[in-house]
Parts: structure tokens; sequence; C-alpha cells
């Protein structure tokens, strides 16, 4: 029993590698699930804000509309993980650019109703835009790092 593959250490280790790989698709599943219940809800909720329409209903709408975005971008990359496909940043930036975006939106509708002060109102915006123009940039350095890679 010279093989290294016969000794009873490594039979072993392949066992654990086992269950824990099998114990990390649980959890991924577990996780994608939960990911799918919490935008049903929120798609739920939306709907149910669009039915009894008030002034305010319509900034609720839009963000529960945009949380749903950034959650389903969250179950693609779990979804990559479960699939076993390489890691990318590409979902985690898209993630950031719809949540900076939600932040405008919210910010702008606020302004207009008079529920945020001027100019800290202001100030947000310009946040939520800077943060818009770096993850873009780094978009556009990202991909043209990948390319280069696959070169």
């Amino acid at each position: 029993m010279t093989d290294e593959t016969q000794k009873p250490e490594n039979a072993a280790m392949r066992l654990i590698n086992k269950l824990l790989g099998m114990l990390d698709d649980l959890i991924l599943f577990m996780v994608a699930f939960g990911i799918i219940a919490v935008a049903g809800l929120l798609m739920m909720e939306a709907v149910t804000d669009f039915i009894w329409f008030t002034q305010h209903s319509i900034s609720h709408i839009i963000s529960d509309l945009m949380f749903v975005l950034i959650i389903m971008e969250l179950f693609r990359q779990v979804m990559r993980q479960i699939n076993r496909h390489s890691f990318s940043l590409n979902p985690f930036i898209y993630i950031g650019v719809i949540a900076s975006i939600r932040g405008i939106l919210l910010t702008q509708m606020k302004l207009g109703m008079g529920e945020t002060e001027w100019s800290g109102g202001i100030i947000q915006l310009t946040v939520h835009a800077l943060i818009v123009l770096v993850l873009i940039i780094s978009l556009v350095f990202y991909a043209k790092y990948q390319k280069d890679d696959t070169k």
C-alpha cells in the first residue's frame, strides 16, 4: 500500500470534502430560495402599495422595485456559485449602480415632495451620482482587464 490514494487519511479527507461540499450546496440552495421569497414579498408589497395608492406610495413602490432588482442580482450571484461558475465582480458592480440609482430617485422624490432639506438632498444626490460614476468607470476597467486576461 505505497500508493498515496489508498491511505485511510486520504479516504477520510475525501469523505469530509464531499460532505462539506454537499453542506455548501445545501446552504446555497437555502439562500437562493430565501432570496426568491424576499423578492416575492417585496413584489407583493409593491402591488398592495399600487392598489391602495397614496401620494407617498410612488416613492415606496419605486424603492421596492429597485430593491427587488438588487435582490435578484444577488440571486444571480448565488446561482453562479451553485453552478460552479467563476467569480465575477460584475453582479456586485450592477448592484452598486442599481442601489445608487435607487438613492437618486428616492432623494429626488423626497426633494420634490418637500420631505428633505434642500442642501442635504443635493449632497445625497451628488454622492449617489459620484458612486454611479466610479462604479461605471470600475466596470469599464474590469471588463478591459478581463479581455486582457483572456489573451
